[in-house]
């Protein structure tokens, strides 16, 4: 019986047990109540009780269908919510890759007009698609502007903010130089936000050599001048001698202790112990890393 739909129509009893009769309709659980008459009828005649009650003196509606019927009916109305609900997360999608705002903050936010116009050049623009961009190059550009000392930007939903810092007085000339290395050792990591690169990882580099350059290749081949912003990982390979009056465990202990005195992470390679007259001279071979950093304040 779950394919049964309830159905009330304002009619007697004996009239819609005559129609239905006629129209050789199946009639269920006929019920009066007071001007109205319910009762079922199978759910694929529901159309017919319709045509038959179809004059205007009859109000004829559908209390409930049957569970089966009512459960194709939800499950319909739940695909199209469904449908709904999987068009707008495309709709959202598809805006989300877009840009709809460009906004310069920081003490730089006066250049405003500037530096959109380079991110323009750099494909970033209102209404436009956010596509892959040349990060570090257009940074540069940006730091390139006068007396900017700081920039960086991400997209945030449909808007692209950007980051500009400036210093007002003047300490620009003393910054736009180039990184160079106070040691001498291997390069394990070098990461430049504004400006190229002069080495790479693996690389052995003495002190003075020039790390990062304060400049930056355009899209047309051209050098544009800019601040330096990065930092360089050097491994540098050190030896240290410490006395002791005999050799013993306190001695190599003191001796190994000492390479803490470089770095709290240096790494102990080998050790030699040497007697001298006033006792003995343990030698301690090890690594450490040092990082040189421009402009990362």
């Amino acid at each position: 019986m779950n394919n049964l739909a309830r159905i009330r129509v304002t009619a007697a009893a004996e009239t819609v047990i005559k129609k239905l009769s006629k129209a050789q309709i199946p009639l269920y659980g006929l019920k009066k109540q007071g001007a109205y008459t319910t009762f079922l009828v199978k759910d694929k005649t529901v159309k017919k009780v319709f045509a038959i009650f179809s004059h205007p003196c009859y109000n004829v509606c559908v209390i409930q269908y049957g569970a089966l019927r009512s459960l194709l009916r939800r499950a319909a109305a739940r695909v199209g919510l469904l449908v709904g609900a999987l068009v707008f997360a495309v709709v959202v999608t598809c805006a989300q890759a877009f840009v709809f705002k460009v906004q310069v903050v920081g003490s730089g936010a006066y250049l405003s007009p500037q530096v959109t116009a380079i991110l323009c050049d750099s494909g970033i623009a209102v209404g436009k698609l956010y596509k892959d961009v040349d990060k570090p190059q257009t940074i540069a550009k940006i730091m390139a502007l006068p007396s900017v000392t700081f920039c960086s930007f991400e997209k945030r939903g449909t808007a692209v903010i950007v980051d500009v810092e400036c210093d007002e007085e003047g300490s620009i000339s003393s910054t736009r130089t180039p990184l160079v290395s106070p040691v001498s050792g291997e390069v394990v990591n070098i990461t430049v936000i504004c400006g190229t690169p002069r080495v790479q990882e693996g690389q052995a580099v003495s002190r003075g050599d020039e790390l990062i350059s304060p400049f930056y290749t355009d899209g047309e081949g051209q050098t544009v001048g800019c601040l330096c912003v990065g930092y360089v990982d050097i491994r540098v390979s050190a030896v240290i001698s410490v006395s002791a009056q005999s050799e013993g465990d306190e001695g190599l202990s003191s001796a190994l202790a000492a390479v803490n005195l470089y770095s709290d992470e240096a790494q102990i390679t080998s050790y030699s112990v040497k007697t001298v007259a006033e006792g003995v001279i343990y030698t301690v071979n090890f690594t450490y890393i040092h990082t040189a950093s421009i402009n990362m304040q």
